[in-house]
């Protein structure tokens, strides 16, 4: 009896471990996603300027544009639907928030909440950026969009892990070509 309740154990312990692995497999596996949809994301919506101002030597976006991308590709390459909630089967728990932030020859920084307009306001090169939901820091020198993408907490199986962080990433795409 003694071998069989330890057998037991022994069987029950593994399949806690295997499970728990193959979330975090998943789970990183996913935190890469968000990652390469952020440097997506900003570089798609720092190729949309303003060619008048272009012509003129000033880099400046058309933040109109550049979030018209940003929503079309974000529910598209992490399986969410246009309000922000996961569509079924997808790997997602919570609702998606996004910000985009704009740094351009016009010099008014641009913050964009899930599509709204947050705030505008003035700065100079270089600039501080600090994101506040990554406590990310970046010397801004040149027009940057950068795009910051909080997809909510992953699906875990093990219901004892009730303290899933939200996936937060950020990424910023600079223009080079000055």
């Amino acid at each position: 009896m003694k071998i069989f309740i330890v057998t037991v154990a022994v069987v029950i312990l593994y399949s806690f471990t295997v499970v728990f692995f193959q979330d975090y497999r998943q789970s990183e596996r996913s935190n890469y996603r968000v990652k390469y949809v952020c440097e997506e994301l900003s570089a798609s919506a720092a190729t949309f300027y303003d060619a008048e101002e272009y012509a003129n030597g000033f880099e400046i976006f058309d933040t109109y544009q550049g979030i018209r991308a940003i929503e079309d590709q974000i529910i598209h390459l992490l399986a969410f639907d246009s309000n922000g909630v996961p569509v079924s089967g997808s790997y997602w728990t919570g609702n998606l928030h996004y910000k985009a932030y704009f740094y351009d020859d016009s010099l008014e920084k641009k913050v964009y909440t899930d599509g709204s307009l947050t705030s505008e306001e003035s700065f100079s090169y270089p600039y501080s950026h600090f994101d506040d939901w990554t406590s990310c820091n970046k010397l801004i020198t040149s027009p940057t969009v950068v795009v910051t993408i909080n997809a909510g907490p992953g699906r875990y199986r093990l219901n004892f892990l009730d303290i899933i962080p939200d996936t937060v990433r950020t990424a910023a795409h600079v223009q080079e070509d000055r």
